[in-house]
């Protein structure tokens, strides 16, 4: 990874300086864009009769990564027909922290590419670490893009792009992607198989409506002992005609399926395939926002089969020029076959959760935010599994 870190900065510094010597002839444009998200967490839990409780510096937005909040950074450099694009992140505040200690991960690049802008824009080639993927599937319950691989890490790749002049909103595009598994020491890897872990995609923007598609093939030389990713797919749809008729309402669904004919090959956790999709419905009015957000998952494989549906309706009150934002999210897991907890339940757990949410200004805002988590009686023990956590959530973009 330090490898990684060093030659983003150098690809940054090299085209900055190329494009500074060049000032004469274009014209430079530097964005930098970045986020600081963290905040208090406390949790208390009742599992099985048993009570645990800690208190940690952390964002558990949901987005925010696994460590103490995350910290974003992205720096766009353009001149002209080409430029570069690159975004660093960092998700451990405290190195050695007593939870979740990370101290190994080092600042980490999300991204790190240059590109080049052909046949007045109708054609785009890209190469570096690649990301920001125009067929990704964006958020904000979940992200993913693959040309990333399976740690969620980028690769380095070469990406093009054909945006062709007679049907503007249309992407169509190939990457081509390094490997993410390991071969057998006695594979010989031959030059067909450098296109074997290559990337389609196409993505269409209407006035209507509009879509992302992209597709990830897998190399059949990758070591049977190692995590085996197989095939993979991701999705996004939007439908954009109820937001004329009613200005505020959003109508979109994303989606991914990992693991496509991976059964039987490996040992790793992705030889069984998985597929989650989630559907969104918002209505932003200017004196509240009303949701609800549904999220079906379905692991299929050699030794897994369940499936989970999930429902979460939302509302929030909108006070002072939407300067407070007061609401709640409640919501219902179920679960089918082996991902199903007790016979004797429909669902897997319910939850309520509060939220306060101060809005300082477009660019910095605080909440407090309360939930209450409670899953079925188990019928051995008696008990009733609880979790209450409260989260003081900080953020800042620019």
């Amino acid at each position: 990874m330090k490898n990684i870190i060093h030659a983003s900065f150098f690809l940054f510094s090299f085209f900055f300086l190329l494009f500074s010597s060049a000032g004469s002839a274009f014209a430079l444009e530097l964005e930098v864009s970045g986020e600081v998200k963290t905040g208090l967490y406390t949790e208390r839990r009742e599992q099985g009769g048993e009570t645990y409780s800690y208190t940690r510096i952390y964002n558990n937005d949901g987005d925010s990564g696994p460590a103490e909040g995350r910290i974003r950074l992205g720096i766009n450099v353009t001149a002209e027909n080409f430029g570069i694009r690159t975004r660093f992140f960092q998700r451990n505040f405290l190195r050695g922290s007593a939870v979740n200690d990370m101290s190994t991960e080092k600042v980490m690049v999300d991204y790190a590419y240059a590109y080049l802008n052909l046949l007045n824009n109708q054609f785009t080639v890209s190469a570096g670490l690649m990301g920001e993927s125009p067929w990704g599937t964006g958020g904000p319950e979940l992200f993913r893009e693959v040309e990333y691989n399976d740690g969620g890490y980028p690769v380095i790749g070469i990406r093009t792009e054909w945006k062709p002049g007679f049907l503007p909103g249309l992407n169509l595009g190939f990457v081509l992607n390094r490997q993410d598994d390991t071969m057998p020491d006695d594979a010989i890897e031959k030059f067909g198989d450098l296109f074997m872990e290559s990337v389609v995609g196409v993505a269409y923007e209407h006035e209507y409506f509009a879509f992302r598609f992209a597709y990830r093939f897998d190399r059949g030389i990758d070591s049977p002992a190692a995590i085996v990713n197989g095939e993979r797919f991701v999705y996004r749809v939007e439908e954009r005609i109820l937001g004329k008729l009613l200005p505020g309402m959003q109508v979109w669904a994303n989606g991914y399926c990992y693991g496509i004919g991976a059964e039987g090959k490996g040992s790793g956790r992705s030889a069984a395939g998985y597929i989650q999709n989630w559907l969104y419905a918002t209505y932003d009015h200017e004196n509240f926002i009303a949701g609800l957000n549904v999220r079906y998952l379905d692991i299929f494989g050699n030794k897994s089969n369940f499936q989970q549906l999930e429902f979460k309706p939302s509302f929030y009150w909108k006070f002072f020029n939407n300067f407070l934002v007061v609401g709640l999210m409640a919501g219902l897991e179920m679960g089918f076959n082996n991902a199903k907890g007790f016979e004797d339940s429909f669902y897997n757990y319910w939850f309520i959760e509060p939220q306060v949410k101060v809005n300082f200004n477009s660019s910095f805002y605080a909440a407090v935010v309360y939930r209450y988590t409670s899953s079925p009686q188990n019928p051995t023990t008696g008990y009733t599994d609880t979790t209450n956590w409260v989260n003081l959530r900080l953020v800042y973009t620019f």
